[in-house]
Formats: C-alpha cells, sequence, structure tokens
C-alpha cells in the first residue's frame, strides 16, 4: 500500500526495470489515473526475459480507500503457463486455418438460416465471380451454379442433413454449370456439425475429379479403340487365315495326286517333295499366325481324351520328319516297350512335339542329330525329351525363350526363324495339360527341351494307332457318293479327282443354292462343305440339309480356311458332322470318308 502522490517516481522506475518492453507511458499513465480517482483498478501483461527463459506478469493496480491519504495496491502474478497455452492455442488454430486454406479439397459451411458463413479458399473456385458469398442465402447461391435439377436436389440434401442429422455422401459426380454450361465432377460429402453459437449447421467437403475424370474418360476411349483395333486384327487374322488356305488346298491336293502315280520318276519325286515340304511349312506358318490372338485371349480349348502317346509320336514325326529329312538330320526316335495312357487332348499334344521337333530342325546344321525320347519316370509321369546338336540358346535369351514372339537374332544366312510363336504355345498347352517344359542350352552345342506330363499310366490296352493306321490304309469297305462344294475351282477339281482315285463317286458345286440343288438330285452319303459361298454361306446350306429327311444321316465335313473355336462352334450348331480346316490332313479326310463307307455298308443303305 502505497500514500498517494509519495513514491511515484519509484513505481515508474520500477517498472521499467521490470520490462523494458512494457509501454512506460501506458503503465505509469495508468497507475496515475488510479491513485488520482479516475478509475479504480487498472491491469497491464508483460513479458519478463532472462537468459534462460521468458515469462509473463499480469500487474493489477487497485485503488481502496481507507483512514487516512489515499492508497493502491500492485499485484504482480506469474502467467506464464496460462499466457504458453494461449500462444499454442492461436498457434494450433492458425495453423489449422492455413491448412483448410491451402488445402487440395474445399470446405465451406452453410448455419442454420440457410446462409453461406465460411467458405476455403478452395471452394472459391466453384462459387467463382458470385459477391457477396459470406451472408448469402445458400439456396440462392446454389442456383446461381448449378443447372437443374441438380441444384434442387443438392438443395434438399442440404436440408435434410441440418434437419435430421444424417450424413451424405455422393462420390464421382457429374454435373453441368448453370451460369457457364461446362460439364465438371466432384467427390463431395455434407455433415451436421454444430457452429460456435451453439446451432446447428452443415459442413460441406468435396474435391474436384473433374481432370481425373476427363483422364478416365480418354482412358475408356483408348480402351475402346484398342478392343476396336484386337477385334478388326482377329477379324485381319481369320480373313488371312483364309485367303491363304484357299490357295494351300489345291497345291495340297495336287501333291496328293503326284504321291498317288506310281510311274513318277526321281526329277518328279524330288520336285513334289520339295512342294509337299514347302505347303507344310506354309501351313504351319498360318496355323501360328492364327494362335497369337488365341494364346493372348486365352481362347485355347482343350478336348481331352483317354489316348496313348505312341499315337501322337507317329504323328508328329511324320509331319516333322520332312524338314529334318532336307537338312539331311539323323533322328532317333526312343519309346518305352509299354503304352502310356494320357488324359489329353491329341491334336494339341502333337502340335507341342511338331513345334519342339521343328525347332530343333530349324537351329541344327545340316547333318546334325535330334533325339526323340519318351520314358515314363514313374507311375504317374511321362517326360519326353528333344534333344539336338544345333547352334544352342544364347544365355541372355534363355530365360526368356518361352516368350511371345521371342526369337534368336536373324542373320542372312539364318532365315527360318518363324514367327516366335511356336516355343510361347508349347508351354501354354503343356501348362493347360498340368506339366511343364524346361530347356537347357550351351552356345554352340545344341539344347534339350523337356516336357514333363501327369496323368500317365502304365496299362497293356490295345493302342488306338494300330487301329487308325489299319482304318486309313485299308481298302474301302463301299464306296461312297460325295458332293464337294467350294467356290474355287481347282480346290474342288483337285479334291475331285483325289476322291475319284479313290474309286468314290464324286460331284461338285461352286455356291451355296447350286449345292442344295446338286444334293436334293444326287442325294450322297458325304458333303465336303466349304464356309465361305456366294449366294449363301456353307452354315445356311448345312442348315437347310439338316431339316430336309433326304439327308438327316448325310455326313456334312466343313471344309474350310476359316479354322477359330467361333468357327467350329457356329459349325457345329449348323449341323456339321465334322470340321476339317484348309489345307485337310488327307488322313484324317480318309479316316471319315473311310468310317462312313464301312457304317454304309453294315446298315444297307440305300444308295
Amino acid at each position: 500500500a502505497i500514500n498517494h502522490g509519495v513514491g511515484s517516481s519509484y513505481f515508474v522506475n520500477e517498472v521499467q526495470t521490470v520490462s523494458e518492453e512494457c509501454n512506460l507511458n501506458t503503465c505509469t499513465d495508468g497507475i496515475r489515473d488510479v491513485v488520482a480517482g479516475r478509475r479504480s483498478h487498472f491491469e497491464l501483461e508483460y513479458p519478463c526475459h532472462s537468459p534462460t527463459e521468458q515469462r509473463w506478469y499480469l500487474m493489477r493496480v487497485t485503488r481502496f480507500q481507507s483512514p487516512g491519504p489515499a492508497r493502491i495496491v500492485i499485484v504482480h502474478d506469474n502467467v506464464t503457463e496460462r499466457k504458453l497455452a494461449e500462444e499454442q492455442l492461436r498457434h494450433n488454430r492458425d495453423t489449422f486455418y492455413n491448412l483448410i486454406q491451402n488445402s487440395p479439397f474445399g470446405i465451406y459451411i452453410v448455419d442454420a438460416q440457410f446462409r453461406m458463413v465460411q467458405v476455403s479458399a478452395a471452394s472459391r473456385a466453384i462459387f467463382q465471380s458470385i459477391e457477396p458469398l459470406i451472408g448469402r442465402n445458400f439456396e440462392e447461391i446454389l442456383r446461381l451454379v448449378w443447372a437443374e435439377p441438380f441444384a434442387s436436389e443438392a438443395i434438399a440434401r442440404f436440408h435434410h442433413t441440418l434437419n435430421t442429422g444424417e450424413p451424405y455422401a455422393a462420390p464421382n459426380t457429374t454435373q453441368q454449370r448453370y451460369n457457364t454450361a461446362d460439364i465438371e465432377s466432384y467427390d463431395w460429402k455434407i455433415e451436421r456439425v454444430t457452429l460456435p453459437n451453439g446451432q446447428f449447421g452443415v459442413v460441406c467437403y468435396f474435391y474436384d475429379i473433374s481432370e481425373r475424370k476427363l483422364a478416365e474418360m480418354k482412358l475408356q476411349e483408348q480402351t475402346q479403340a484398342l478392343a476396336d483395333l484386337h477385334r478388326r486384327k482377329d477379324e485381319f487374322l481369320a480373313m488371312l487365315s483364309h485367303e491363304l488356305r484357299s490357295p494351300l488346298a489345291p497345291i495340297s491336293n495336287a501333291v496328293h495326286l503326284l504321291r498317288l502315280q506310281s510311274n513318277e520318276d526321281a526329277l518328279q519325286k524330288q520336285a513334289r517333295g520339295v512342294i509337299e515340304r514347302q505347303v507344310g511349312q506354309l501351313t504351319r506358318l498360318v496355323d501360328d499366325l492364327m494362335e497369337v490372338s488365341r494364346i493372348t485371349t486365352g481362347r485355347v480349348h482343350l478336348r481331352k481324351e483317354r489316348i496313348v502317346i505312341g499315337g501322337i509320336i507317329e504323328r508328329a514325326v511324320e509331319t516333322a520328319f520332312p524338314m529334318m529329312e532336307q537338312r539331311r538330320h539323323t533322328l532317333s526316335v526312343h519309346m518305352p516297350p509299354e503304352p502310356i495312357w494320357l488324359d489329353a487332348d491329341a491334336g494339341r499334344l502333337e502340335q507341342v512335339i511338331v513345334n519342339l521337333m521343328t525347332n530343333a530342325a530349324k537351329y541344327t546344321e545340316e547333318g546334325g542329330s535330334i533325339w526323340l525320347t519318351v520314358v515314363s519316370s514313374s507311375a504317374t509321369d511321362c517326360t519326353i525329351r528333344v534333344r539336338d546338336t544345333g547352334v544352342g540358346i544364347a544365355p541372355g535369351l534363355l530365360p526368356r525363350v518361352f516368350d511371345l514372339f521371342t526369337q534368336a537374332e536373324r542373320s542372312l544366312d539364318r532365315s527360318q526363324g518363324g514367327l516366335g510363336i511356336g516355343l510361347a504355345l508349347v508351354q501354354r498347352l503343356v501348362e493347360m495339360h498340368g506339366g511343364t517344359v524346361e530347356v537347357t542350352s550351351t552356345l554352340g552345342k545344341g539344347s534339350e527341351f523337356v516336357v514333363r506330363l501327369p496323368s500317365a499310366t502304365l496299362a497293356t490296352h490295345h493302342s488306338p494307332l494300330a487301329t487308325t493306321l489299319a482304318t486309313e490304309h485299308a481298302p474301302l469297305a463301299t464306296a461312297l457318293k460325295v458332293l464337294i462344294v467350294d467356290d474355287n475351282d481347282d480346290s474342288a477339281e483337285t479334291l475331285a479327282m483325289l476322291l475319284k482315285a479313290l474309286k468314290h463317286d464324286v460331284r461338285t458345286a461352286n455356291d451355296g443354292l447350286a449345292a442344295l440343288d446338286a444334293a436334293s438330285n444326287y442325294r450322297p452319303d458325304v458333303v465336303l462343305l466349304d464356309i465361305g459361298l456366294p449366294m449363301m454361306d456353307g452354315y445356311e446350306v448345312a442348315a437347310k440339309m439338316r431339316l430336309s429327311p433326304a439327308h438327316k444321316t448325310t455326313v456334312l465335313v466343313a471344309l474350310t480356311g476359316y479354322g477359330q473355336d467361333s468357327d467350329r462352334q457356329k459349325s457345329k450348331d449348323a449341323g456339321f458332322d465334322h470340321h476339317l480346316v484348309k489345307p485337310a490332313d488327307f488322313a484324317k479326310l480318309r479316316q471319315i470318308l473311310a468310317g462312313v463307307s464301312e457304317k454304309v455298308k453294315m446298315t444297307g443303305a440305300k444308295r
């Protein structure tokens, strides 16, 4: 307690000593006002610095009456903790505010009176130049931004959340602006919140995904374009296959005709062998082209049955041997004495072995050796090995040898590299059979491919190969009436010549309508029918023939350049009994005819 008017300079000096940062005039004026009775009290917060810390004090100056002169009381309170807490709270608030203002997503708040009360910086872009914004009716704002019916729908959503507290989320929303007609996309969500005044409001969070949506649309367009390109590629390959197979068919037929001649001299035999080998090579290239889309789209399907592997090996060797013979390779085939039975697709498994053998022949120099070995390694495994003395595979290529379109580097003196499809197809087909394929190789010292197939059992059943071969080479039980329908004159005529040489009675037609007329008058046992015909395609011809009681038992064989799975399914649906792809395997065709001939003989069908 200080007497009035006493020690004023002392207090001024003391305040100055306590803190040089204090507003000295404000402090002394406040004290004098209290002493003079112009106010009852005075408060001042001031910092106090020391070498190690900063402290804050609260000075309270209070005047009170007492007997004698007026007195004042000055109290200094340490409020450092409170001050630091307030500073931290202010810092957190500023930090949070800056985060909200600078965030990539927008936030705005609508109060209980449906007025806009707060808008983040990112939200300003959506409202563009609408002014005033704060305090304006939110329904009016929305109708200025969005076109109907979205504006009314959004207003109703906000009212519902404000009244019920039920949140609402709308991801991936694309709408049109009212004021610019622009199309924009947003993820947005609204929730009810309690505002500082204690009333409810609605906060909206949204994120502009317009650029992402545009990118997705472009990606979708590109995906669709790629799908269309893929479809057109498949259509092109199918048409290319058909166009390539059509001329191959009469050439192949002509080669078979030459083979039937018993008086050919050595030069003719050599020429025929060249044609036969090259036709086989072209046929395999066309087949490989068609396998590309099947491999990449997973449309390779197996038709499994119980088969003995000996027959498959024999047919594969017969197919691949002409190339080895041409290059004067020595082929050694080793088979176990017991039959090995497999649950497999005979055609696809034959394709695996043919691809491995032709691959060995391609990369083995003239006069080299190739070994084909089949063993039953256990009661449930079958192992097929194809080894050669060829150029081998470079170490860098070895890990990728089964990848699609992978092949050894070509040079001018080695142009038989193929299309880089064969080994990829081998791996895919083996894996579909539940097996594995591996390769080992040393550059310059040859390669060995090892195929392991499961579900093989040793058995002593009669091999179907012997039956098949006997059927193929046995004399016909009965000559057949065969109608050949093909718009390619060379293909129809050469095939007719072949079948006539086998003692069949043959007629030809070159379009769909002529085929129906010929079938009605001729009453054939077998119709070899092309699919791509003028006037009426082969599917329609087959379907119409199946409707006629006269052709209920006629065997229909599709003989066509179209060989995709979808083509085979169409021919089956149209009523075909068999589907052969040009140039047809003549042994298979003879087998079909032999079966029909035997059936005609046994049933005594009227001719």
